[in-house]
């Protein structure tokens, strides 16, 4: 199962972010930044739990990573 872990930064002086990952997180992480102005609103819940569907889908699982897929690596 994939974890995820969502917070709001902000930039400090020099444009840069620092995050402190929860424990049960692995060393290595995929990062996604999405800009946000301090009037915009969180992203909907629905939007979440469908990207969280589509990230743990059988296909995604059983399909992509099956090795009779992995042939078209070869090519």
């Amino acid at each position: 199962m994939t974890n995820v872990f969502r917070q709001h930064i902000k930039a400090d002086a020099n444009h840069m972010i620092h995050l402190t990952l929860p424990l049960e997180m692995s060393e290595e992480v995929e990062i996604i930044v999405i800009a946000r102005s301090s009037s915009n609103t969180e992203m909907p819940q629905e939007s979440l739990l469908m990207a969280q569907i589509m990230d743990e889908s059988g296909f995604a699982k059983n399909i992509l990573n099956s090795v009779e897929e992995d042939c078209w690596n070869d090519l």
